[in-house]
C-alpha cells in the first residue's frame, strides 16, 4: 500500500468553531496523525490552493494543538471594510447568506507541491464541493495517474431537496456529485439514508456508482482538550431546560419548535425553557425574528450561535433532555452525542434519524407541532425521562473518532 494523502481543506485555515463537517474532519484524521506504526510513514495531509488550483503538503500538528488546547489560539482581528470598498460590498451583500470571515493574513510561506503517484489513495474527508476546482483537479490528476480515490458522502439534500438550501447552491452542487461518483474508487456515506440517496442520485443520471460503503460517525466532541472543564455558556440558561443543537438553517427546522412553543402558550401548557445552540445559516433569517420578538415566547426560548466545546458539553450534562426537529440529515451528530451522554432525545423520524437512535427515543413529524409538543410535555415526566437515561445507559454502544478511523482505515486498504 502506497501514500494515504489526507485533505485538511476544511480545516486548514478554519478560524471559528467547527462545526459539523469539520468536527468528522479533525475526529478522523486526528487518528491518522496519532499512528505510531508503519501506517505514520504512509500518511500525509495536503490541502488544496484556490490561487494556484493545487494540491500542496499540509501539517495536522498546528490544528491538533490548537483544537486539543495544547497551546493557546491566536486572534487575529477582522479588519473593517469601509461600505465603499470592493470587500466591503461583497460582505453586506453575502451576510445573510454566509458567515464570511475576512482576516488580514501574513505573507504565505512557500509551499511544497504534491506530485501524485499511481499507489497513493487520496482520501477527501470534508466538503470539496465548496470549490468546483477541487473535484476538477482531483478529476484530471487522477485520470493522469490512476491513484485511489475515496470520498465521504456526507448527504444529497441539495440535490433531492433543493427547497432547504439556498437555490444557487442546486446547480454547482449537482455538478459535483455526478463528477465525484464517476471519479472516485470508494465513496464513504456517513448513514445508510445516505447511501440510499446516493444510488437513487445515481439511477436519476444513468451513472454507475463506485464502491460504497457506510461509516459510523464517532459520538463524542473530538476537539475536548484532557483538562478543559464544562462551563455554563450563559446565564440566562435556567435550571430545567431542553436542548436543541445544530446550525440555525432552514433544514433544521427551528422554525416547528416555535410553532409548538407557540401553541403551548396558547393553550396554557407550560413548557421548560429552551436553549437553542448553533451557528446562524442559511435563509434563517425569519425564524431567528420570530424567537427573538415574539411577546409570547421570547422569553422561553434562548439562541445561542458561539459555544465552545467546554460549554455544549456543559448544556449537554446538564438539560432535561434533547430535541432534534430536523426536515433531513445525512446522519444526526447532536442525537448521537446526546445518546453518548446518556440524555433522552426527541427526534424527526425523517431520513437518517432513525438509523442514530434507534428504539431509545421518541420521534415526531417535522411537519406537525400538535405531536411535537405532546412529546415535549411527555418528556417533562423525570419518572419517563429517568426510565429513557437507563435504557440509553443499557443498550447504547458508544462509537468513538478512533473506532470511524479504523472503518476507513479498512475500507481503504481493500484495494
Amino acid at each position: 500500500m502506497g501514500r494515504i494523502l489526507i485533505d485538511l481543506t476544511d480545516i486548514e485555515g478554519w478560524s471559528g468553531i467547527h462545526g459539523g463537517t469539520q468536527r468528522v474532519v479533525y475526529g478522523i484524521a486526528k487518528y491518522f496523525y496519532l499512528q505510531r506504526n508503519d501506517l505514520k510513514e504512509k500518511v500525509q495531509f495536503i490541502s488544496f490552493s484556490a490561487e494556484e488550483k493545487r494540491f500542496f503538503v499540509s501539517s495536522f500538528q498546528p490544528i491538533y494543538e490548537r483544537v486539543e488546547k495544547l497551546m493557546p489560539s491566536v486572534s487575529v482581528a477582522a479588519p473593517v471594510a469601509s461600505p465603499l470598498t470592493l470587500k466591503g460590498k461583497l460582505k453586506r451583500r453575502l451576510k445573510p447568506y454566509v458567515l464570511a470571515r475576512f482576516h488580514s493574513k501574513p505573507a504565505p510561506l512557500p509551499r511544497e507541491w504534491i506530485a501524485f503517484k499511481k499507489s497513493d489513495t487520496v482520501l477527501m474527508l470534508g466538503k470539496p464541493w465548496d470549490n468546483p476546482d477541487i473535484q476538477a483537479t482531483l478529476t484530471a490528476e487522477r485520470k493522469r495517474v490512476h491513484f485511489q480515490l475515496a470520498q465521504v458522502v456526507y448527504d444529497l439534500i441539495i440535490c433531492l431537496y433543493p427547497h432547504l438550501h439556498h437555490p444557487s447552491l442546486v446547480e454547482p452542487y449537482t455538478k459535483h456529485m455526478i463528477e465525484a461518483i464517476k471519479h472516485s474508487d470508494l465513496l464513504l456515506p456517513i448513514s445508510k439514508s445516505s447511501k440510499r440517496d446516493l444510488i437513487k442520485f445515481a439511477k436519476l443520471h444513468s451513472i454507475s456508482a463506485p464502491k460504497t460503503k457506510v461509516i459510523r460517525l464517532g459520538d463524542t466532541l473530538a476537539g475536548r482538550g484532557k483538562d478543559e472543564k464544562p462551563k455554563k455558556p450563559d446565564e440566562r440558561i435556567g435550571k430545567n431546560f431542553i436542548l436543541c443543537v445544530g446550525t440555525v438553517e432552514i433544514r433544521k427546522n427551528h422554525t416547528l419548535l416555535y410553532y409548538t412553543y407557540k401553541l403551548a402558550a396558547e393553550k396554557g401548557i407550560e413548557l421548560p425553557q429552551l436553549v437553542v445552540v448553533g451557528t446562524p445559516g442559511w435563509l434563517s433569517g425569519d425564524t431567528q425574528h420570530l424567537i427573538a420578538t415574539d411577546p409570547a415566547i421570547k422569553d422561553k426560548i434562548i439562541m445561542l450561535h458561539s459555544v465552545e466545546d467546554a460549554g455544549l458539553t456543559w448544556v449537554y450534562e446538564h438539560c432535561l433532555f434533547t430535541i432534534y426537529p430536523s426536515m433531513y440529515e445525512g446522519w444526526g451528530l447532536p442525537i448521537a452525542e446526546s445518546l453518548a451522554y446518556g440524555k433522552a432525545c426527541l427526534a424527526s423520524r425523517a431520513s437518517s434519524m432513525p438509523e442514530v437512535g434507534g428504539n431509545l427515543i421518541d420521534y415526531f413529524s417535522p411537519y406537525d407541532p400538535g405531536e411535537c409538543l405532546k412529546k415535549i410535555a411527555s418528556y417533562t415526566d423525570a419518572d419517563l425521562r429517568k426510565k429513557k437515561e437507563k435504557a440509553i445507559r443499557a443498550d447504547y454502544t458508544l462509537t468513538s473518532w478512533e473506532d470511524t478511523f479504523r472503518q476507513v482505515l479498512g475500507y481503504i486498504r481493500e484495494r
